[in-house]
């Protein structure tokens, strides 16, 4: 059976910086992907409310790389296990794994898309409404096309081209709203 995907938050870069911030329930497992910045804390808890959710119910955290502005509302899932492009953390317990063989959940599982930064993963999402990646290979439909904090721009471009080739039917970029891949906008 297919996961339930939504957008909790649709993230932007102006007037501030915010992240996009989805919410997958697979089975047991409830994940949040980037509860990075957002205009108030109360507003992502707000729309977990208006799910029947509350943090303290989110079994997992992704992020899709370790800048603040995805990152910095991890801990108000207080028995969540936190995953990375490296390990999962839960308490004071550390666990490595293998990035390539990397289940968050049995629809939830994450693919190496370096770019941003070294570090970065995408997360992909079997969902009822057919395969969604969360990711930061773009920051929005529209661009930026060259990544300004890019480590590696043609290194992002593998990166991209890697997204579009697994055929997802929507995409969550790092600071705006879904798109189909084919509404791409980056002249």
């Amino acid at each position: 059976m297919p996961a339930r995907f939504e957008v909790l938050l649709s993230g932007s870069v102006r007037p501030g910086v915010t992240s996009s911030v989805s919410l997958v329930i697979d089975g047991d497992s409830v994940v949040v992907i980037d509860p990075g910045m957002v205009h108030a804390k109360g507003e992502l808890i707000s729309e977990l409310a208006a799910r029947g959710l509350s943090p303290e119910q989110v079994t997992d955290v992704v992020v899709t790389h370790l800048h603040l502005d995805h990152t910095m509302n991890v801990g108000i899932f207080p028995n969540a296990t936190v995953h990375d492009f490296m390990a999962s953390y839960k308490d004071d317990v550390w666990t490595d794994h293998d990035l390539d063989r990397f289940r968050v959940a049995p629809n939830v599982y994450a693919i190496a898309t370096p770019g941003h930064t070294r570090e970065d993963i995408s997360i992909v999402v079997i969902s009822e409404a057919g395969m969604v990646v969360c990711t930061h290979a773009w920051w929005t439909r529209n661009g930026p096309r060259l990544d300004p904090y890019a480590f590696d721009q043609e290194v992002l471009e593998d990166s991209r081209a890697r997204v579009l080739a697994i055929g997802p039917s929507l995409i969550v970029p790092g600071h705006g709203a879904p798109f189909a891949p084919g509404e791409l906008d980056l002249a």
